[in-house]
């Protein structure tokens, strides 16, 4: 269970998300539409930005499981410590969690998530992890599930962070600016996205843009 900052992310003006179906990705549609409400609260009503919740997605991206399927935030069995994986699929085997900028914050939560997914395989469930920063469009569902979705999912040309969102690499312990990186490493359209937001926004110490830099370079060797 995730929590955020949910002030208006900063995006290119030009993109009309009137006509764009698919959010930014929150853990369930209850915290989308919490997120919604705040957004509007504080942005003049211009940008149109959407949230969506994890199971909307899941309903696209696997039609053949029915909604009570999919077990949300309860414990794990055959399972040797108590978990509660945002997502669960007994059909499919397979666990889903959505991690947000806490994951990143502190090396304990890091370290927690390695044994949480260990117990996970253990007990025979493939676990995807889908970071704050990285959005379901129709590359990376295809990535993280093998799944191909027709129609058009997030828009990739989107940013996910925002000095004034909060939750750029500024915010991040050491560990959780290394992890952020390997993560990056395996959707460079999204690092690229990213990164040139954060670079345009031109304030180094609360973007953190260097940091995640220079991780990312290390990775790349």
């Amino acid at each position: 269970m995730d929590y955020y900052c949910d002030s208006a992310i900063v995006v290119d003006m030009k993109i009309d998300f009137r006509n764009n179906k698919w959010g930014f990705l929150r853990e369930t549609k209850v915290d989308a539409e919490k997120a919604a409400n705040t957004a509007a609260k504080k942005k003049h009503d211009s940008t149109k930005l959407l949230y969506t919740g994890l199971e909307e997605y899941l309903a696209v991206i696997f039609p053949e499981i029915n909604e009570e399927e999919w077990i949300h935030n309860k414990s794990v069995p055959g399972t040797k410590r108590p978990t509660k994986p945002d997502y669960r699929c007994d059909k499919l085997k397979l666990i889903i969690e959505f991690d947000g900028l806490h994951h990143y914050t502190n090396p304990y939560n890091v370290m927690d998530d390695s044994i949480k997914d260990k117990a996970y395989t253990d007990a025979g469930y493939k676990v995807v992890r889908i970071p704050y920063f990285i959005q379901l469009t129709n590359e990376v569902i295809e990535q993280l599930f093998e799944r191909k979705v027709s129609q058009p999912m997030f828009n990739p040309s989107i940013p996910s962070m925002s000095i004034e969102w909060k939750n750029t690499p500024a915010y991040c312990c050491h560990v959780g600016v290394v992890r952020m990186g390997k993560d990056f490493m395996r959707f460079p359209q999204q690092y690229e996205v990213n990164m040139k937001s954060l670079r345009e926004e031109n304030d180094e110490f609360f973007s953190g843009v260097s940091l995640l830099e220079a991780e990312y370079r290390k990775l790349r060797r």
